[in-house]
């Protein structure tokens, strides 16, 4: 594959990907995934910290985490140290949710990448990665 080609072919397979990944399969849009790996992966956070980890705008942010608030999958709470900051954590019904979506994401992304080995799909996730962080 030359490498002029390399973007698109990979924006071809994400949105194969992305069509698939509906609100009704997952429970929860891949914005929501993403708030919801966050609060697993750091726990208890600032929403400060989520704008950050997001790279999004505190407006942005705060509709996410209505839309979370409203499904019992975050709560809120103001920071006892500054009453002007709210910290955010996961309840078990977002833990639940997020596993669920994280299950199906799984399964969509072995189904794309079934003309890989195990060790391509390794190499893959980390050159992504690799591409994503530098």
């Amino acid at each position: 594959m030359a490498s002029s080609r390399t973007i698109p072919h990979l924006t071809r397979l994400m949105r194969r990907v992305n069509a698939k990944a509906t609100q009704e399969l997952l429970g929860v849009n891949l914005k929501q995934v993403a708030m919801l790996a966050a609060l697993r992966d750091q726990g208890e956070l600032p929403q400060t910290s989520l704008c950050d980890m997001m790279k999004t705008t505190q407006n942005t942010v705060v509709t996410w985490l209505n839309e979370l608030e409203d499904a019992g999958f975050i709560t809120r709470v103001r920071d006892p140290e500054d009453r002007r900051k709210h910290n955010v954590a996961m309840t078990p019904k977002g833990e639940a949710a997020l596993e669920h979506a994280e299950s199906e994401l799984r399964r969509l992304e072995d189904e794309a990448l079934s003309a890989l080995t195990a060790d391509e799909r390794t190499q893959l996730r980390r050159l992504v990665t690799k591409a994503l962080d530098g």
